[in-house]
């Protein structure tokens, strides 16, 4: 058995960095369709809001990558967080049954009134609160969109900060 330790890479390799030139300057096929789309993007600007496309710069290239990922991971969050939302406003709520109050006279109606006041104060102080009973279904979806959030949010996060590096390093 042959314990050998190989890298297939190019020295400095960043991860999710691609390279859009080669050593010698040219560029590798990558490069070659993201200088096409700028070429197309550019012609179809404004002469004033035209950049210089003669020299193509990968570090630009990287940088909209990371900037168009952002956007897309952006924009899965906030899918989430209306689907979220709208989870909770569709959910079920607690209701109380109307009772009949015509056959009533104001004195049961008071007496009433002042049982439920002290059944209510007497359960917000001791009593334990009962959650409503939620299909298995809807609380599968609650957990998914939980999961979901927090990994869309750590990465649009992470993108940022990425995002923040590059425009330091310039």
């Amino acid at each position: 058995m042959d314990n050998s330790l190989t890298h297939h890479g190019v020295l400095g390799m960043k991860w999710g960095v691609r390279r859009y030139q080669n050593r010698d300057g040219t560029l590798t096929v990558q490069g070659k369709k993201r200088y096409d789309r700028d070429v197309r993007d550019n012609l179809a600007k404004k002469k004033d809001s035209r950049i210089d496309t003669s020299n193509p710069d990968p570090k630009r290239w990287v940088k909209e990558d990371m900037e168009r990922s952002k956007r897309t991971i952006d924009a899965g969050a906030d899918l989430v967080r209306e689907v979220k939302k709208l989870e909770r406003e569709s959910s079920p709520k607690v209701t109380k049954p109307k009772m009949d109050l015509s056959k009533m006279t104001d004195k049961e109606m008071r007496e009433q009134i002042n049982r439920e006041l002290l059944e209510q104060q007497y359960n917000k102080l001791f009593g334990k609160e009962m959650q409503p009973n939620v299909s298995k279904g809807r609380e599968y979806v609650r957990n998914t969109l939980e999961v979901v959030g927090d990994v869309l949010t750590v990465g649009s996060s992470a993108l940022a900060i990425a995002l923040a590096i590059k425009e330091l390093k310039g």
